[in-house]
């Protein structure tokens, strides 16, 4: 049997090497990191101005002139919500009850009623009507 004893010194070359391998490592990952948060960032904008040239009129000339403004301002609301909160809202406005939805979604109703009372809040409505009234003049609906 081959013996494979390393000296102390030999060990901790061996350490110190590491340590500098996993400095190296972490800066570059702490990079890539910074990295993907400024590309998601990027394509969030990007997502926002291809979903506003949507909205927006492509000549104001033939449609009413406050038309492509409250459609925008509709959606520019709908981009305050949680990808679940929008899943939720599409839901409510394809006339779905909460209690459908929490079959739908395999959550409870109450957690759909919580969802719906924070949709309500962070689109500055208070009635259902109004809230179908925003999501198809986002294009929701």
């Amino acid at each position: 049997m081959i013996e494979q004893s390393k000296t102390t010194e030999q060990l901790n070359k061996e350490i110190s090497m590491l340590r500098r391998e996993n400095k190296e490592l972490a800066a570059q990952l702490a990079y890539h990191r910074r990295v993907f948060r400024e590309v998601n960032l990027a394509l969030g904008k990007a997502n926002e101005k291809v979903a506003f040239a949507h909205v927006l009129p492509a000549d104001s000339g033939g449609s009413k002139p406050n038309e492509g403004g409250q459609a925008a301002k509709a959606l520019a609301k709908t981009f305050k919500l949680t990808e679940r909160e929008r899943e939720v809202l599409r839901l409510i406005v394809n006339g779905q009850t909460s209690k459908e939805i929490a079959d739908n979604l395999g959550i409870s109703k109450l957690t759909v009623d919580t969802h719906r009372k924070h949709i309500q809040q962070k689109l500055g409505v208070s009635k259902q009507v109004d809230l179908l009234k925003l999501a198809m003049q986002s294009g929701m609906a």
